[in-house]
């Protein structure tokens, strides 16, 4: 009974929490969306490409300035006061070093992709490194405590803010700037934020054998997202030198928009995803079942729009973007035909972590490396639609080898994930077909109007085709969202 009572108690706690969060997030996510689409118009494919040669080593530090000691502390059971203080100390260490690294290393890296002006651009940017500490810890101590609306907050005013900055500044003219002022703006009004919502400031400490334990956990985890970073930006490492900023740049912002819908939900379901699931470590059964309850919820939201924005790729590029950047819309279908496959992975990969299983998490990071790489030493030679086929390959093989071994730990095979899938997956389906259908028999008229028409029918065809077939379990996953416990879930 107590161990029933329990699990309600942190089921309720997760799903109170996780309201006001993804209603903070999405807010915050659709303005950052919005925002995005109107700074592409103002700012040329030679400054996203600078600004893509600039994201890759400086996203990849970023990944250590953390060394997972913050996943590690929201997974600890308890923390002492020593523990904490030890995590702050090698926090600020980790990060004065790679602010050194990235500052310095400007040089190095205008040298390897020929663009002499990275070099103060980098400069800037290596400030982030020095925000980190004070960033990290009380984002931890917020999840440990589930309190996933004052995180939330904070995220939702640095972000909206730093959006906001960002559209003023490209209008302004101030092109590549503009996107690396924004990315400073957000990550010192979210420190700052997270200071007054969650004080927590100590003397730090370096002691070693305080957090031992959390390191090699956490180093595991770290190693995995860098990993993952390295697989993502392997395209623009490699391919960068060869095709130049203004391919590249074409390559950036159709990997981007490809990437639009996860990139916007996955920060508001992660932070919720792993310490929840942190929670049933020693509950097969009940990870399970919450598993595929959150992959069908999941996939009801993005599946629609992953698929929607393959079949309006075309209307969406040259409306919305503009003609310079006509190139990107078939590349941006192909590569949105199979976001459903990445979704897969990256939901399976914290789960996995939270579970204690870090290690598999690590493998499946490590396979799609390997498998990406000599397939993007091909793709280079044949241009953009060549990176976008290594890419898609990856991400099929990747996701089927991560669910098989997904399968020990919680459960779960293709069979029952693709189960999960099946109502967004028919309804995207029937959705497309009709949209298709439309354009074959009407045509395609290129105008905001036209791609108004097309989203808001393929809005209404999609919600009629899960409400018909699927009403039920539209039902159950409103219920699940609203704190309406389902008879069936597990005790």
């Amino acid at each position: 009974m107590d161990k029933q009572q329990n699990h309600i108690e942190v089921i309720g706690k997760v799903l109170s929490g996780a309201r006001w969060a993804v209603i903070l997030r999405l807010f915050g996510q659709a303005i950052s969306w919005l925002s995005t689409i109107v700074v592409v118009r103002f700012i040329s494919p030679e400054d996203y490409g600078l600004n893509a040669m600039l994201e890759a080593p400086l996203e990849l530090l970023a990944l250590l300035s953390t060394f997972g000691l913050d996943l590690a502390l929201v997974r600890s059971k308890s923390i002492e006061q020593e523990e904490l203080r030890s995590v702050f100390g090698w926090l600020l260490l980790i990060n004065g070093v790679l602010f050194l690294a990235y500052f310095f290393g400007g040089a190095l890296i205008a040298i390897y992709f020929d663009e002499p002006r990275l070099e103060l651009l980098s400069k800037v940017l290596a400030f982030v490194f020095l925000l980190a500490p004070f960033r990290v810890i009380p984002n931890a101590l917020l999840d440990r405590n589930l309190k996933f609306k004052l995180r939330a907050l904070a995220e939702f005013i640095a972000g909206t803010s730093a959006a906001i900055a960002t559209l003023v500044l490209a209008i302004l003219g101030a092109g590549v700037w503009a996107l690396v002022a924004g990315m400073l703006i957000s990550r010192i009004l979210l420190a700052v934020i997270l200071m007054i919502l969650q004080p927590w400031i100590m003397v730090p400490s370096l002691s070693f054998s305080a957090v031992r334990a959390m390191m090699v956990f956490g180093g595991t985890l770290s190693l995995g997202g860098a990993v993952v970073l390295v697989t993502d930006k392997l395209a623009t490492l490699i391919a960068g030198p060869i095709l130049g900023a203004e391919l590249l740049g074409i390559f950036a912002v159709t990997f981007q928009f490809a990437l639009l819908p996860l990139a916007k939900i996955m920060p508001v379901i992660n932070p919720i995803i792993f310490p929840a699931f942190s929670k049933f470590q020693e509950q097969k059964e009940v990870a399970g079942y919450y598993l595929g309850r959150s992959f069908g919820i999941v996939s009801l939201g993005l599946f629609p729009i992953m698929i929607g924005l393959a079949c309006i790729s075309q209307g969406f590029v040259e409306t919305v973007l503009g003609a310079k950047w006509s190139a990107v819309a078939l590349p941006l279908a192909l590569l949105s035909l199979v976001m459903p496959f990445r979704m897969t992975t990256s939901l399976l990969r914290p789960i996995l972590a939270s579970m204690g299983r870090a290690d598999l998490s690590l493998k499946s990071t490590i396979a799609a490396l390997i498998i990406l790489l000599p397939l993007i030493l091909i793709g280079a030679q044949y241009g953009v639609i060549g990176l976008v086929a290594a890419i898609m390959a990856t991400e099929l093989i990747v996701a089927f080898s991560t669910i098989s071994m997904s399968k020990a730990v919680l459960g779960v095979s293709l069979t029952t994930i693709a189960e999960s899938y099946r109502p967004a997956i028919i309804s995207s389906a029937v959705m497309a077909a009709c949209l298709l259908g439309a354009k074959a028999v009407f045509g395609s008229h290129v105008s905001l109007t036209g791609l108004l028409i097309d989203v808001s029918l393929g809005a209404i065809i999609y919600f009629l085709t899960l409400r018909i077939f699927y009403g039920r379990f539209l039902k159950d996953a409103i219920g699940l969202f609203l704190g309406r416990r389902n008879k069936s879930s597990p005790a």
